[in-house]
């Protein structure tokens, strides 16, 4: 229903008088007393000015305990809004109001602007009532969540880290991870202590905190962090965490050099575990301990050796892998070091020029011996974007066997515009063949569009 004139003119009188563009004269209240009116109005461009002087205007205390004392009056979702200004607001003195009505409403919006509040305007004391809202779904727990990054002031980070000693693993986990967010490495020694938990929850937890706030200090801790991790998904992790430190962390250098030492003095069955971070981590140091495993007489000992060098993090290793892989009589060793030479040749860091990785990528796929892993070297071509590349990927869309992943690494190819446009005729033939050859709906769409000189929106998920 329309509004009428004289309700129109109203609201314009008052938003100016709000906005100070009238004199007192004007109105008859006071302009902390309007904007409280406009405030428990039902017009929501009114409540939208109103709000914005909450937040930004009508300074001191005064004005925020006459805000404050609306809040008992309003319905739940206009209780919302005036306790995200007070929040934005900044002003202390509206704790109060916003921790009674945390404990008392029985409406979850309601309570996560207060919990959103309290991130902004409380400290250590409220670190208990916010840790409370960790357990409740959206909106509250993710509220609680971000207040507890946020949350400032002296002993907070104490705080949330006496509340992750106690109370459920899945809350104990979020506080950890909240204090990597937070960036507390005064808390170091605590998540050292929490990554041979007894609970796996928590131990994952403190381990993916450790990767990102350790250092060369809790390498120590982390590598008993990944002995006591369940093998699987909580090992794999832990170890990826461990990695992070120790190549590219703060003192990655020194935390390498400390992971060797401990590694070296580790219990045969330790080392076992510990062979394949090893291998991540790698270096000079970690190479000659390999190259002694492989060595080793021992098969079983080789065996580790060997496991270490296929998940080395760069080329380094790639004479060293081709060497191996000319002599091996085994096929599942033989397997084993092609495919760490099909994972490395293209890595985007591996201490080799474009042409270097393309050259390295070359020789393995004529290391290869079927198309199973042919297809892997034209799968994994598409990540080094040069046209010899492409040139090296397309005369395999003529080879019936291989033409599928030839034509995913074309299409791939395709997508860097630049690469694509300097050399359009020769990407145009190709994207000719792979509509030709493709029954891959995406890659058919994607072909066209290039063609065509169209972007394409690689799908999320």
């Amino acid at each position: 229903m329309r509004r009428s004139v004289a309700a129109v003119l109203r609201s314009i009188v008052a938003i100016a008088f709000v906005l100070g563009a009238l004199p007192c004269a004007v109105a008859s209240d006071d302009p902390v007393q309007m904007v409280v009116g406009l405030l428990a109005g039902a017009d929501a461009d009114e409540r939208a000015i109103a709000l914005d002087r909450v937040r930004h205007g009508l300074r001191g205390e005064p004005a925020t305990a006459q805000f404050t004392s609306l809040l008992p009056k309003l319905a739940p979702p206009r209780q919302a809004e005036v306790i995200a200004a007070l929040g934005d607001r900044g002003d202390p003195s509206a704790l109060a109001a916003i921790r009674s009505l945390l404990g008392s409403s029985p409406d979850a919006a309601v309570r996560s602007a207060c919990l959103r509040a309290l991130g902004m305007l409380g400290g250590a004391a409220d670190v208990p009532a916010i840790v409370k809202g960790l357990a409740s779904p959206d909106p509250e727990g993710p509220a609680a969540r971000r207040a507890l990054v946020v949350v400032g002031g002296a002993g907070c980070g104490a705080a949330i880290l006496a509340a992750a000693s106690t109370g459920e693993p899945v809350t104990r986990a979020a506080l950890l991870e909240i204090l990597a967010d937070r960036r507390e490495r005064s808390t170091l020694p605590q998540l050292v202590t929490a990554a041979i938990d007894g609970n796996e929850t928590v131990r994952a937890a403190a381990m993916r905190s450790l990767g990102r706030l350790g250092g060369s200090d809790e390498v120590p801790g982390m590598v008993q962090g990944v002995l006591k991790a369940t093998p699987g998904k909580e090992r794999d992790d832990a170890e990826r965490a461990l990695v992070t430190v120790c190549t590219a962390g703060r003192d990655s250098d020194r935390a390498a050099a400390a992971f060797l030492g401990l590694f070296t003095a580790a219990a045969d069955a330790d080392r076992e575990i510990l062979i394949s971070p090893l291998g991540r981590i790698g270096g000079p140091g970690a190479m000659a301990i390999v190259n002694g495993l492989i060595n080793d007489p021992n098969p079983a000992k080789r065996q580790f050796g060997l496991k270490a060098i296929t998940r080395w993090p760069d080329a380094t290793v790639s004479d060293r892998l081709l060497e191996l892989l000319d002599k091996a009589t085994d096929p599942a060793e033989r397997e084993l070091l092609l495919g760490a030479l099909i994972r490395i040749a293209p890595l985007p860091d591996n201490k080799l020029n474009d042409q270097q990785k393309l050259d390295l990528l070359q020789k393995t796929m004529s290391l290869c011996q079927n198309d199973t892993d042919r297809a892997r070297v034209l799968e994994r071509a598409n990540a080094i974007r040069t046209i010899e590349t492409f040139r090296f990927v397309a005369p395999y869309l003529d080879n019936p066997a291989l033409a599928e992943p030839a034509c995913r690494s074309v299409v791939e190819l395709a997508h860097h515009q630049k690469l694509r446009d300097a050399n359009k005729d020769e990407f145009n033939q190709a994207l000719d063949k792979v509509l030709a050859t493709t029954k891959n709906a995406e890659l058919v769409e994607r072909a066209e569009r290039y063609k065509q000189g169209k972007t394409w929106d690689r799908k999320k998920g």
